[in-house]
């Protein structure tokens, strides 16, 4: 991907000499300057395409600093992480725009019947939520919003409901990120931890979605969880959200046999789901990487609660 990369635009080679005195990790609000510099100067680009290439220029900038011994693993992942918060930041103000000018903005009426603007938060799991995405990894999310109500009215198509609004503004997030295009998708994103699967809203209210982890979740998704925060978005919601359902994620009367018996029965099912296949699985098989970050966060869930 790379070296097609540098084939492709062979002035990264000057761009890249002079990244490599760059030291350190660079954050989110770096990354999202270097983005707006990178679309005015490939405005002419499909938003797609732009973010696609972005995202590959930078890759081979933390990759150089990587083959070089210059960042730590760990420093590698979080500039991994850094870049796709970035990315997905600015597809949310980009499309948060394009949905206002279509329907308004939305409102919601807080616990005191008084209305205000209802907020968006993306809540990135798995190891984009613990930023340690690795350069191929697909990203797995979460939409919550603020509240239920009503958009203003005011763009070209009319009123609809917040709920409806939200659930359209992941869709057009998911599109920028994720479609294909002829230099790939941005990123592979992946929606199945989301509340009910597959078949669950791409958007959910706070309350609603706190609701669910804490009443209808099973165990493996209520885990899931160790691993979330905010990516992009309103981070104060996120933080609301988990103080409604931490208790249910690190219970202060979790044992370590029930945590272990929890984690041992996720990672039966993943055997059953695998079981007529061949050959060694490095990932899931026996004492591969999934069985190893089980057994770690049944010892998070079992000491978590009383910490």
């Amino acid at each position: 991907l790379l070296s097609t990369t540098i084939l492709q635009n062979p002035e990264y080679l000057w761009w890249l000499n002079r990244r490599r005195v760059d030291r350190g990790v660079r954050g989110k609000e770096e990354m999202l300057e270097s983005l707006a510099r990178f679309s005015l100067t490939h405005s002419q680009l499909d938003l797609n395409v732009r973010f696609a290439r972005f995202r590959r220029r930078e890759l081979l900038r933390i990759y150089l600093a990587d083959i070089r011994r210059q960042l730590t693993i760990a420093e590698v992942t979080e500039e991994v992480s850094n870049l796709a918060d970035a990315v997905l930041e600015s597809a949310l103000r980009i499309a948060r725009q394009e949905m206002d000018n279509r329907y308004g903005a939305p409102f919601e009426i807080d616990e005191n019947g008084r209305k205000k603007l209802a907020e968006i938060c993306v809540v990135s799991l798995g190891k984009l939520g613990s930023r340690e995405l690795n350069y191929s990894s697909d990203i797995d999310l979460l939409f919550i919003y603020s509240g239920e109500g009503e958009t203003s009215g005011s763009g070209s198509r009319g009123q609809i409901t917040a709920r409806e609004y939200f659930i359209k503004l992941a869709e057009h997030i998911i599109r920028i990120i994720g479609q294909q295009t002829g230099e790939g998708a941005t990123y592979r994103v992946d929606l199945r931890l989301r509340p009910h699967g597959r078949v669950g809203p791409l958007a959910m209210s706070v309350r609603d979605t706190a609701e669910y982890y804490r009443n209808e979740a099973a165990d493996w998704e209520r885990q899931v969880l160790i691993r979330s925060r905010t990516s992009a978005g309103e981070a104060q919601l996120f933080e609301r959200f988990f103080a409604m359902v931490e208790s249910s994620v690190f219970s202060e009367s979790q044992s370590i046999a029930s945590a272990l018996g929890s984690v041992r029965r996720s990672k039966q099912k993943i055997d059953w789901e695998h079981n007529s296949e061949k050959g060694f699985d490095a990932k899931l098989g026996k004492g591969g990487i999934r069985e190893i970050e089980f057994i770690a966060q049944a010892l998070q869930l079992a000491y978590g609660g009383r910490d």
